[in-house]
């Protein structure tokens, strides 16, 4: 078999097995690597993680807090985040009181956490969705898929890069134009937002958030764990605040 013909490879959590799409999957021609993933539903690139949920179940997860949380753990460990949303949350009479507040936390999704959003009307069509995002990346970039595991690391060079891959929304390519700009480890730890933003493929924000990350100082687990998870009630509240300014 040459590499042509050989199938694209996508990894599925095993849990997802009762949804029946690692199976729909096979059967347009992808090979599904059933694991035990700590993070996401689906793995399609090395770069790309999925998560899937049903309309209740994003919007009870956004209600809870759960779902910020799972997001920033996305984020932390893969470049691209998406969110496959079955169904319509807008239309669950559950929460139809609060339409405002859930498009207020959606928003927030895509501009504080830069995270992609794709809605489904079901498991077929996710899917669908799922297979043919893996094959545009795959085919395109002529990548296998890995799973995000600590690897062997052999040379000065390689440690430094995997070091800075470590960052959130940083790949390859980027961590070696951050290298090829600072020269080395001490010197990108030392830069400034602006200097970190002349560095091609980081904006001003990406630059503001990598500063923050070198230079706040670390809080245990324990302190950060006595913060109270941000819930859709904050968006309530923010919301009836606003209206409360405007009146």
């Amino acid at each position: 078999m040459n590499e042509s013909e050989k199938p694209l490879i996508i990894y599925a959590d095993y849990r997802e097995e009762k949804s029946g799409i690692p199976r729909l999957i096979e059967e347009s021609g992808l090979r599904v690597i059933r694991k035990n993933l700590s993070i996401g539903d689906y793995i399609i690139s090395n770069e790309i993680v999925i998560e899937r949920k049903s309309a209740y179940d994003f919007v009870h997860s956004l209600f809870d807090g759960r779902l910020f949380d799972q997001v920033r753990r996305l984020r932390e460990a893969y470049g691209t985040a998406i969110i496959i949303i079955e169904g319509n949350p807008i239309r669950l009479r559950r929460y139809k009181r609060m339409t405002k507040q859930i498009y207020a936390a959606i928003s927030s999704l895509l501009v504080d956490y830069d995270i992609k959003i794709i809605y489904s009307d079901n498991v077929e069509h996710t899917a669908i969705i799922i297979e043919s995002l893996a094959r545009r990346l795959q085919k395109s970039r002529r990548t296998a898929v890995v799973l995000h595991k600590k690897p062997k690391l052999e040379t000065i060079q390689e440690q430094q890069l995997y070091i800075i891959q470590s960052f959130p929304s940083i790949g390859a390519k980027t961590a070696e134009k951050i290298l090829e700009y600072f020269g080395s480890l001490r010197e990108f730890c030392n830069a400034s937002i602006s200097d970190l933003s002349r560095v091609e493929g980081i904006g001003a924000k990406k630059a503001e958030q990598l500063y923050k990350i070198l230079n706040s100082r670390y809080v245990a687990k324990t302190r950060q764990a006595r913060k109270r998870r941000r819930t859709l009630t904050d968006y309530y509240v923010e919301e009836g605040n606003n209206s409360t300014r405007d009146g």
